[in-house]
């Protein structure tokens, strides 16, 4: 844990502060040798290291009149590990850039690390450090790493033709919840709660690791978005066929509320953080036993031209901004 030059008090202090804060859960991890306070932090060997980055920036995915700092922690931390249940892997460590903008208070920082240390508390991970900057902005820049499984590494370029596309639950909620939150909206808790605190699919990954399921993704730009991303990866053409037995209630209530249309929110709808993956209609019956909430979203055709062969006219991929 270093420092590159803001000016907020004893920016020193508050390192050390950062340091105790999550000393409780780096106790935990036999991975990490060498924790925060030297120049770099020593881990065990990994043999198959899995690496990924993100990034939260204000304004842009987070806004702090919506989010509390302890929930920008969580959020930024559970995205950043929904990578590694999409690859298959376990997490092993997180490293934390942040970059404080003027006037913010040390109580504010130390409150979003609560937020970062109850989420690799549920999902254990290690924090091994990262960087403290001054910036116009408060922003977050995360890089986990993760330990492959030995047995498959799932590409989204390994679907294949008659194959399904499914998904492991619901679409649609953290966008439906992100519209209340542009609304002012205080009366859909439930809805909001799933743009604030959304879940890495551990359990989901595990299930399907266990099926060998070789074609998988994390849905963050929207059904629509990741699905072309899916089809263009491995040359294959997609028709959406979407039930509406399988949105959920309370985003079918939301909808006729404000006259939206819940197709859109499941398809364009980002930031939900489940996982999109294709196989054989029998070898999804026996994933669905453990999976229930798992339903089928799409066919994969071959490609003559168009990725998607049944796009509704106003879906399209989700852009991580909330505005001001």
């Amino acid at each position: 844990m270093s420092d590159s030059g803001i000016r907020m008090g004893n920016e020193f202090d508050l390192i050390k502060k950062i340091q105790q804060k999550i000393s409780g859960i780096n106790r935990n991890h036999s991975a990490l040798i060498v924790p925060p306070g030297d120049d770099a932090a020593l881990l065990s060997s990994l043999v198959r290291p899995v690496i990924t980055t993100d990034c939260q920036r204000q304004n842009v995915h987070f806004r702090l009149d919506w989010q509390s700092p302890e929930e920008i922690g969580f959020k930024a931390a559970v995205v950043t590990l929904s990578d590694l249940a999409a690859s298959y892997a376990q997490p092993v460590c997180l490293f934390v850039n942040l970059t404080i903008p003027e006037g913010i208070s040390e109580l504010t920082l130390l409150q979003l690390y609560d937020g970062l240390c109850e989420a690799l508390t549920l999902y254990p991970c290690a924090l091994g450090g990262g960087n403290i900057s001054s910036g116009s902005e408060l922003s977050l820049d995360l890089f986990a790493m993760g330990e492959g499984s030995s047995l498959l590494f799932p590409l989204r370029s390994k679907a294949l033709l008659g194959q399904g596309l499914y998904v492991t639950g619901p679409l649609g909620l953290a966008r439906a919840g992100l519209d209340a939150l542009e609304r002012g909206l205080t009366d859909v808790p439930d809805l909001i709660r799933f743009f604030k605190r959304p879940r890495p699919r551990f359990d989901a990954a595990d299930i399907l690791l266990k099926k060998h399921i070789s074609c998988v993704m994390d849905i963050s730009d929207g059904l629509a978005g990741d699905a072309h991303h899916l089809a263009e990866a491995s040359n294959i053409a997609i028709r959406f066929e979407i039930q509406t037995s399988f949105m959920p209630d309370i985003l079918k209530e939301y909808c006729q509320r404000f006259n939206l249309s819940p197709l859109e929110m499941t398809l364009a709808g980002g930031e939900d953080y489940e996982l999109l993956f294709t196989c054989e209609e029998s070898v999804f019956q026996t994933i669905n036993k453990d999976l229930p909430g798992a339903f089928k979203v799409g066919t994969c055709l071959e490609f003559q031209g168009t990725r998607i062969l049944n796009p509704p006219l106003s879906a399209h991929s989700f852009v991580h901004t909330v505005g001001d």
